[in-house]
């Protein structure tokens, strides 16, 4: 669950790396070049459309009216109609464009995400809860969304707007243009004050955004035992605690804005009034027209229009820089565990599987969890290990399936030693069932496959008949459906599906991380026979502590405190009458055998 004040390592103070949320930026833009392009295809269009109107309705005043000419007059006011007409259609053709064009950048961009995510490797989900993470990708990403559909492509419209406004104004009336921009060097350091104060306001706004947003989705994945504690109250007081905290900063940047829009603003009615005044002035004199005099009320919003619009991109673009630099701290973590230039690649095991003296600490500053581990497990063998919790056990597993890397010793694969071999490879080489069994929503069927639809129906039913549990599956029915993480389902009837499931791909190597726990003795009886069928053809590593479960291993490990303390078969660790054989009558009674 969350920590009350996580902030998943990013400095309150920090500040966007603009240089490189832009490379990002660029780069996913690319790809839809064409896109964009026809984009601005339809912008230019377009703006040329919106500027047409006022020159229309100068010719109207200056031309049609005075010289009484009906013919003229309807002429002009049909451009006016078919003008204003285009320029709808052309801004709906942006519009679809760039949402278009939009939604499939973020539906790479997700994509590009998960599939960075999923090769990073555990320590980085140990730093960064999984709720966080979805709101990465959820919430940072439709903030991208919003450059990308709104506020790329209306700059530059914004800049072309402005820019040939002024050159038509200035073609009219050069002095009165000249006049009207003497207020743009304010707007300038208006605009530099604002982005350099409100970047670290942004950034920390968007930091709580993603904060909430991973708090409710870990919090809700836990509803029930918030409900069973009753701290429904504390966990919303929590919730308060960090939407007080982004309504603060929130605040904070909206006021920044509306203080910069307002100073912005205040260029509109001053220049409206030298329009009036001073041009007023020149068209009694005769030095202008009353037409050029309307064009220029009318081109004065498209003049200032851009910049009123500066606040809203700046904000736009500062959300969004935000938003892209967290993205871009994600896919700069690189996997600490990749596959070598020149990879081994397995398809199964044919020798056996070797630890050879290997220590683990999962941190420099850490004590060893394992310490000088040395066994065999030959093909065709199986290999339990047993022993108190947190003596070590998983964390073998842990190593085998490259999740973790030793930090002395090796392990070897068929004489082949592990970092040498493509993680791919290895890991379509073992199959894992885990204590902890997430079922995904759908039907038995579909989880049996992983999802994976291009798994044909039969290696399903063969790997049932492989481990004899015909009659469970035909009882709960393959077509029934899961909810999610199999609430609608008991922790024995899950285990039974991910034990059939580890068999659908027929792997050579089976590991099984606490199988039996937390099942009834019908269930456990149902695993231990089909445990016993895989034990006749695959290689087998046990972690348990239902001693039951491994009484017909090949070889027995006791692991605690990171050390193989005994090993050997059952009955023989049974009558060396050490720490095994106290565990065994532990559970079964003094007498069992």
């Amino acid at each position: 669950m969350n920590r009350e004040g996580h902030d998943d390592g990013q400095d309150q103070k920090e500040k966007i790396n603009y240089g490189v949320t832009f490379r990002l930026i660029t780069g996913l833009l690319l790809p839809e070049r064409r896109g964009f392009a026809a984009a601005v295809a339809w912008l230019l269009f377009s703006t040329c459309f919106s500027l047409l109107t006022p020159i229309i309705a100068k010719h109207i005043i200056d031309k049609a009216i005075p010289a009484r000419n009906a013919a003229l007059l309807a002429l002009l006011v049909g451009a006016l109609f078919v003008n204003s007409v285009l320029f709808l259609a052309t801004n709906y053709l942006l519009r679809m464009r760039l949402i278009k064009t939009g939604q499939q950048i973020m539906t790479d961009l997700k994509k590009r995400m998960l599939s960075h995510m999923l090769a990073l490797d555990l320590p980085f989900y140990a730093e960064y809860p999984v709720g966080r993470m979805t709101a990465r990708v959820q919430a940072d990403t439709s903030t991208l969304y919003d450059l990308f559909t709104e506020t790329t492509v209306n700059i530059f419209r914004d800049l072309l707007m402005f820019i040939v406004t002024l050159g038509i104004m200035f073609y009219f009336s050069p002095r009165l243009t000249l006049l009207l921009s003497a207020a743009l060097p304010f707007v300038a350091l208006f605009s530099y004050i604002f982005m350099r104060r409100s970047s670290v306001l942004f950034m920390n706004v968007r930091k709580l955004a993603t904060e909430i947003s991973g708090f409710i989705t870990e919090h809700l994945n836990v509803a029930g035992l918030l409900q069973a504690f009753n701290r429904e109250q504390m966990t919303a007081a929590r919730l308060e605690d960090i939407n007080r905290r982004k309504f603060d900063a929130e605040l904070k940047a909206e006021l920044m804005i509306i203080f910069f829009f307002m100073s912005v603003i205040m260029i509109n009615p001053v220049s409206l009034a030298i329009i009036l005044g001073v041009g007023g002035g020149w068209a009694l004199e005769g030095k202008l027209t009353i037409g050029t005099l309307v064009m220029f009320i009318f081109y004065i919003d498209k003049l200032f229009e851009p910049i009123f619009r500066v606040s809203d991109h700046v904000s736009i673009i500062q959300r969004s820089f935000s938003a892209g630099h967290r993205i871009q701290k994600i896919l700069d973590h690189k996997p600490g565990i990749k596959d070598p230039p020149k990879p081994h690649y397995i398809r199964a095991l044919r020798q056996s599987i070797e630890f050879r003296n290997v220590w683990l600490r999962y941190a420099e500053d850490t004590p060893w969890v394992l310490k000088d581990i040395s066994f065999t497990l030959p093909r065709g063998k199986s290999l339990a290990i047993v022993g108190e919790t947190g003596g070590g056990k998983t964390s073998i597993t842990n190593l085998l399936f490259k999740f973790y890397t030793a930090a002395k010793g090796k392990i070897l694969i068929d004489g082949i030693d592990l970092s040498e071999i493509s993680l791919n490879s290895l890991r379509t080489s073992i199959g894992l069932v885990q204590q902890d069994i997430y079922l995904f929503p759908g039907t038995i069927m579909q989880n049996l496959k992983l999802m994976d639809d291009n798994i044909p129906d039969a290696m399903v039913h063969d790997a049932i008949r492989s481990v004899g549990l015909e009659d469970f599956f035909k009882r709960q029915g393959l077509g029934k459906n899961i909810v999610e993480k199999g609430t609608n389902l008991s922790a024995g009837e899950k285990q039974v599906i991910a034990l059939a499931r580890a068999m659908v791909l027929n792997q050579e190597v089976l590991v099984f991380d606490e199988a039996t726990s937390h099942i009834d003795p019908y269930t456990e009886r149902l695993i231990n026979t089909a445990m016993r069928r895989l034990i006749r053809s695959k290689t087998l590593i046990i972690i348990a502590h239902r001693l039951s479960t491994i009484r017909n291993s090949d070889n027995i490990l006791l692991v605690s405190e990171g050390e193989i303390k005994e090993s050997g078969t059952h009955s023989e660790l049974l009558a060396r009458g050490g720490t095994y054989a106290k565990f065994y009558r532990l559970q079964f009674g003094e007498g069992a055998e």
